[in-house]
């Protein structure tokens, strides 16, 4: 056998000296390095790159639940802040008719401590070892359920008036009103129109507030806190009672961009609107040009809650709210409106009417955002629609990994625009299919490139997640860096979900970890 082995060893090196015979043994031996050693060091990389992203999304996750902790209010401070929420702030950004000089004071609404509540809430439900989270989510619901009234909710708390609201009016034993926190309102007219009615999209982020509570803390706690069984609970209604059908009032801001009419969709506000024995644009742009006087329908009366312009108004985003509400309550099927609100949905996608989509929404990104949650959350929308959203999306990121919105949105509010755009992809799914994958890490990259790091934890800087819509849509808006961090480290926790399940050795070492 010894033998045999040197021979063949010295037959080996005589062939070498053969031209033909080096040749065929070199590409023999890359083919080798090509098929069995490359691919396990191309492996071995990826799998650290895989890994250190992995750890990244962990500490930044982490580190944003302990911002959102340390922020989060802790007494109340009756007409100025209360305690559950974190701090919003109201920007008028330029001298502005009727709403005063350019400010930024801080405002307590619905839509920025619900939004946050749920998307802790939401991460807990796949990370319920993060135990901070449900300390921070008791009080935040009970500030939600502290806008509701009735059966709905509204933007805004009720509060005592700042001023008289109509002549003869007296200053004490005045009746409650909606309106902002701090924001300074002077003139009577300004004061009666910030007395909204209820809205759809408050009332959705409510109701899915209501959801998650009960998926957290049971029942017992729900109708404990909030006097409501959500065992009887049906939301549809609600919204169905006012759709976008048989009307005979139109928003110009619909008629204007896009030219919706009879869509069967939902509508922002829950209230009547005017109705005009026959519709038509110039009776409207009329009203509008005098919205100053009484007999307009624009015009606000004292202590009447409000519809903005006597008119109400078809928001993708709102649509899109909706819809996850009544998909988290198993009430798609028996809602009227849901199939004509998804043919909405996929109209606005097919028109690509990104930037206009949402009347209260001035980020482009903020449409798909919403969309792709509905979508995640059990909505069907139809495969070519997201693949639509998904395409717009991977289309329009920049070299450094973000996105853009216009310029007059907050000089194109980069930061804000790919965190809904990050979050978008990710609720999208397919990764592979959708060819987004690439996309959602360049992203990521970006986000981490940006975050802000100190004792409290990491956060980012917030852009701009609300406007008051139509003429102030880019004058009137909202930021909150804690809004900002919660919708970026619910994306986080989604995509380290998905790392989790598609890599073994992940979960091993997080399971380890723990």
């Amino acid at each position: 056998m010894v033998k045999l082995s040197i021979y063949m060893f010295v037959l080996y090196f005589q062939m070498l000296e053969n031209r033909t015979f080096r040749a065929l043994s070199l590409s023999f031996g890359m083919l080798i390095f090509c098929v069995v050693i490359l691919p396990q060091k191309v492996s071995a990389i990826h799998h650290k790159e895989i890994s250190n992203l992995h750890q990244e999304l962990i500490t930044h996750i982490e580190g944003g639940i302990n911002y959102l902790q340390h922020t989060q209010r802790s007494e109340t401070i009756e007409g100025y802040s209360y305690s559950g929420e974190w701090q919003t702030f109201m920007y008028l950004k330029s001298n502005f008719i009727l709403l005063g000089e350019q400010s930024k004071v801080d405002d307590s609404n619905c839509f920025s401590v619900a939004s946050i509540h749920n998307a802790l809430a939401q991460i807990y439900l796949l990370y319920p070892e993060y135990e901070s989270i449900p300390v921070m989510l008791k009080p935040s619901f009970e500030r939600v359920l502290g806008y509701r009234n009735g059966n709905k909710f509204n933007f805004w708390n009720l509060l005592p008036p700042n001023r008289d609201l109509k002549r003869g009016d007296k200053l004490d034993g005045q009746n409650l009103v909606r309106r902002p926190t701090n924001f300074p309102l002077e003139s009577r007219y300004i004061n009666n129109a910030a007395n909204i009615v209820e809205d759809a999209d408050d009332t959705s982020l409510g109701y899915i507030a209501i959801l998650l509570h009960k998926k957290i803390f049971g029942e017992e706690s729900v109708e404990q806190l909030s006097g409501v069984n959500p065992e009887n609970l049906e939301i549809s209604p609600i919204f169905d009672e006012y759709r976008d059908m048989n009307r005979t009032n139109r928003h110009w801001y619909n008629f204007l961009y896009g030219n919706d009419y009879e869509t069967g969709a939902y509508l922002t506000w829950l209230t009547e609107e005017h109705s005009f024995r026959k519709w038509s644009i110039f009776r409207t742009i009329f009203h509008n040009k005098t919205f100053y006087l009484p007999f307009s329908i624009c015009y606000p009366h004292a202590y009447e809650p409000y519809l903005p312009y006597g008119t109400n108004d078809l928001c993708g985003v709102v649509n899109a709210n909706v819809l996850s509400a009544l998909s988290l309550y198993d009430e798609l099927e028996m809602a009227e409106g849901a199939n004509s609100s998804i043919d909405y949905l996929v109209k606005l996608v097919n028109e690509e009417r990104f930037d206009r989509a949402g009347f209260y929404y001035p980020n482009r990104y903020k449409f798909p955002y919403s969309l792709t949650q509905a979508y995640q959350l059990g909505v069907q929308l139809p495969e070519e629609t997201i693949r639509k959203v998904v395409d717009f999306i991977v289309e329009n990121q920049e070299k450094d990994g973000g996105w853009s919105s216009r310029r007059v949105i907050n000089n194109r509010d980069r930061l804000q625009s790919t965190a809904y755009a990050v979050n978008a992809l990710i609720n999208a799914g397919e990764y592979e299919k959708n060819n987004s994958r690439d996309a959602i890490e360049k992203g990521i990259e970006f986000i981490f490139a940006h975050s802000l790091k100190n004792e409290t934890g990491i956060s980012w800087d917030g852009g701009v997640f609300f406007s008051g819509g139509t003429v102030v849509r880019t004058f009137l808006f909202w930021k909150s860096d804690a809004y900002t961090t919660a919708i970026i480290i619910k994306g986080m926790a989604n995509y380290r979900a998905y790392l989790e399940g598609q890599y073994n050795f992940l979960t091993e070492k997080t399971s380890e970890k723990n």
